[in-house]
C-alpha cells in the first residue's frame, strides 16, 4: 500500500510538474514573444539613441577642442589687456606731465623776474650816466675856470 501510495502521489507529482512545465513553457514563449514585439517597437529609438550618442561624443570632443582654445585666447587676452594697461599708464603719466603747469609758470616767473633785473639795471646804467655826464660837466668847468684863472695869473705875471 506504500507503494501504490507513492506511486499515486508519484503520478499526482509528475502530473503537476507536467502541468507546472506547460505554464512555464508558455510564460517563455509570450516573454519571448513580447520581447522580440518590443525589441522591434525599439529598434527606431535604439538606432536614434546610438546616432545621437555619437553624435555626443562628437560634441564632446569639438567642446574639448574648443575649450583649449578658449583657454588660449583667454590667456593671450589677459596678455594683451596687461599691455594695453601698461600702455594706457605711459599715456596718463605723459598727458600728466604735459598737462603740469608748474615748470610753465617757474619758466614765466624767471622771466619775470629778469625783465625786473633788466629795468633797475637800465636804470643803474641810466644813474651812472648821468653820474659820468655830470663829472664830465664839472671837470670841462673845472677846466675852463682853471684855464680862465691861470691867464689871470699870466696877465698878472707879465705885469710885474
Amino acid at each position: 500500500a506504500v507503494v501504490s501510495t507513492q506511486s499515486t502521489g508519484l503520478s499526482a507529482s509528475k502530473s503537476q510538474l507536467d502541468q507546472m512545465h506547460h505554464e512555464i513553457t508558455r510564460t517563455l514563449e509570450k516573454i519571448t514573444s513580447r520581447e522580440k514585439y518590443i525589441n522591434s517597437q525599439m529598434e527606431g529609438p535604439i538606432a536614434e539613441y546610438r546616432r545621437l550618442k555619437d553624435r555626443l561624443a562628437e560634441i564632446e570632443e569639438k567642446y574639448r577642442s574648443a575649450g583649449s582654445t578658449v583657454t588660449d585666447q583667454s590667456r593671450n587676452l589677459a596678455q594683451i589687456t596687461e599691455e594695453l594697461e601698461g600702455i594706457k599708464a605711459q599715456m596718463d603719466e605723459k598727458g600728466t606731465t604735459m598737462t603740469d603747469s608748474g615748470p610753465l609758470v617757474k619758466i614765466k616767473q624767471a622771466i619775470t623776474k629778469v625783465k625786473n633785473e633788466l629795468v633797475q639795471m637800465e636804470l643803474r646804467i641810466g644813474v651812472l650816466q648821468h653820474a659820468v655826464i655830470t663829472a664830465k660837466v664839472n671837470d670841462k668847468t673845472a677846466m675852463t675856470r682853471d684855464m680862465h684863472s691861470e691867464d689871470h695869473f699870466s696877465d698878472l705875471k707879465t705885469s710885474f
